[in-house]
């Protein structure tokens, strides 16, 4: 499964997953942590994660239950990116920069002109 929608959260969370798995490819993480590291919100990311997971990006465990209940919340999901599907995760990203660049506004450039030798009629005279 594919992922069809892909917002700036989606991008900037796969980069960061990218960042994560090269550091330490053994590297787990939970939701609210990368939503802190992007400082976004939790009901931004837990979306964004969810598809990853369906599109088989991510891969994901529950902690075992004796931790949280022992801190009084709910457990957590640990996600760690598939290795096996890192280089479609690259490829995707280089092909969303690639149309990025292409479909980037171009910034007007000053074409100089040839000087007249005539003063500028409207410079202020010191």
């Amino acid at each position: 499964m594919a992922i069809t929608r892909w917002t700036r959260v989606a991008e900037d969370a796969a980069r960061k997953l990218i960042e994560l798995h090269t550091a330490d490819p053994a590297l787990e993480f939970y939701g609210l942590e990368l939503a802190q590291a992007l400082k976004c919100g939790p009901g931004t990311i837990y979306p964004v994660l969810r598809r990853m997971e369906e599109a088989g990006w991510l891969l994901s465990r529950e902690e075992s239950s004796t931790e949280p209940r022992s801190k009084a919340r709910p457990p957590r999901v640990y996600y760690r990116i598939n290795p096996e599907t890192l280089p479609a995760v690259r490829q995707r990203l280089a092909e969303l920069d690639a149309r990025r660049r292409a479909t980037a506004p171009v910034s007007p450039t000053l074409t100089p002109q040839p000087s007249t030798g005539a003063a500028n009629p409207h410079r202020r005279k010191p």
